[in-house]
């Protein structure tokens, strides 16, 4: 009893003590490359936030906690009882176990930070403990399905590089995708097609209020449009 009373208390404990170590550490880079930085928060001017969602990051948070209280109570088994042949297959598992736990915690405040910011004629893109960047629209060459068990979006820039993504579950969503189709349509159309080259979607300002997506010049400054600063 008093083990797992220890080992529950030790998981809380890191639990908590974790992911405050690890916003500290993010925070103090994030202050050391402040000149790299676009945005402490979200954009003042922002058409709208894409976020994961509270569940998801509840979830992860407490699967963590509860593969560490069993790494924990398998660890203080094997130390109390290190004549035991069964103590060091015990032991490697709990070490296992709080290693695992860590790493959901962590996944956990990293689902936190992730968001894409959407601004008239860019993004604005913080993915886990990395510092936030720009993603102008002119950036993305390409949408591609994004595998995995919600699917979702991952747009690349012309050489290739991964420029951001997305779960189709995502607070947000709907909105990315309509964005790109109006802020990006060379490669929305080759990405959905035709048809869904002009979606409507909530208008700035307007809550509950859609109106026809707007025409945007290409990559190379031809095409209809004029972007809005």
């Amino acid at each position: 009893m008093g083990t797992t009373f220890l080992s529950v208390t030790i998981a809380f404990v890191a639990a908590a003590v974790i992911p405050a170590v690890v916003t500290a550490a993010v925070r103090r880079g994030d202050r050391k490359r402040k000149h790299q930085r676009v945005l402490a928060g979200a954009a003042p001017d922002a058409l709208f936030t894409m976020r994961s969602r509270r569940w998801q990051r509840v979830l992860l948070r407490t699967v963590g906690i509860l593969v560490l209280v069993v790494g924990g109570v398998l660890l203080l088994g094997a130390a109390s009882t290190t004549e035991d042949p069964d103590a060091l297959p015990m032991g490697i598992a709990g070490a296992v176990g709080v290693l695992l736990g860590v790493a959901f915690v962590l996944l956990a405040g990293a689902a936190a930070r992730t968001r894409i910011d959407a601004l008239p004629d860019r993004l604005v893109v913080r993915k886990g403990f990395r510092a936030e960047r720009e993603v102008h629209h002119t950036a993305i060459a390409s949408i591609r399905p994004w595998t995995g068990p919600y699917g979702g979006i991952q747009a690349r820039d012309s050489a290739g590089t991964v420029l951001f993504d997305s779960v189709a579950i995502a607070i947000g969503y709907r909105d990315l995708e309509a964005w790109l189709a109006e802020r990006a349509p060379w490669a929305w159309v080759a990405y959905a097609g035709p048809a869904a080259a002009a979606p409507v979607w909530t208008a700035p300002g307007a809550p509950g209020q859609r109106g026809p997506a707007q025409p945007w010049p290409m990559p190379d400054g031809t095409g209809p449009g004029t972007p809005t600063r």
